[in-house]
């Protein structure tokens, strides 16, 4: 159980990165912090102990795992007030050699894994008083990279998920995006492409790991629906 009646968030992926940013935050809120892990498990497992959380395994290509975490959530904590979608891959998918099977696996992660994940804890959102979920999306995503096509997309569609979502679950849970523009680099980015985009600007949002928590906060301490902005 949280302690002392805490406020619990779940945040995915939220053991590095930008999602551990956001995971430290919400600790220091006060807030009683599961995350979610598919690869990094040393990393989520130590953050966890630091924050006084507990980190589960989650991969969001596979289904199966989602009632598990479910379960695992009214085990342990018996409630949850805040679900943070940061969990996303992001990678390279020029146009020409892209298979089904690349395309397939980003959508899986980047918009079915959200939506599947939000319908199973509904109950627990509902049951919180002030339930809410938010959904991290792509303020670069209306770009279209030519080599992150199907990223781009995904997050897209995520928008509107988020957006259908707040209609559906108004005003019992509240629903947000926020929408991150150049934080951190992705994993295997060329640098040197990396600092162009960045130079040129042209893509609002929080640009710092810090800045995207510090957005999440504010959506937590009851701010509007979209912070696509600093």
């Amino acid at each position: 159980m949280s302690r002392s009646g805490e406020k619990v968030a779940l945040v995915t992926g939220g053991g590095r990165r930008i999602g551990a940013a956001i995971s430290r935050r919400l600790a220091r809120e006060g807030f009683t912090v599961a995350l979610t892990y598919r690869a990094s498990r040393e990393e989520a497992s130590s953050l966890a102990r630091e924050i006084g959380g507990r980190a589960f395994p989650l991969d969001l290509l596979r289904p199966s795992g989602i009632p598990r975490l479910r379960a695992a959530m009214r085990r342990e904590f018996g409630r949850l007030d805040l679900l943070v979608h940061n969990a996303a891959v992001f990678p390279r998918t020029p146009v020409g050699g892209l298979r089904a099977r690349e395309w397939d696996g980003i959508f899986a992660v980047n918009l079915r894994g959200p939506f599947l994940l939000t319908q199973s804890l509904l109950p627990l959102l509902r049951a919180a008083p002030g339930g809410a979920v938010l959904f991290l999306g792509d303020a670069g995503a209306a770009k279209l990279w030519p080599g992150h096509l199907p990223y781009c997309l995904s997050k897209i569609a995520l928008a509107h998920q988020a957006a259908a979502w707040k209609t559906i679950l108004a005003p019992e849970v509240r629903v947000g995006l926020v929408e991150p523009g150049f934080a951190l680099i992705p994993p295997g980015f060329p640098e040197g492409e990396w600092r162009r985009l960045r130079s040129r600007g042209g893509v609002p949002g929080p640009d710092t790991p810090g800045k995207v928590a510090g957005a999440v906060l504010q959506f937590v301490r009851g701010g509007g629906y979209n912070f696509s902005v600093p």
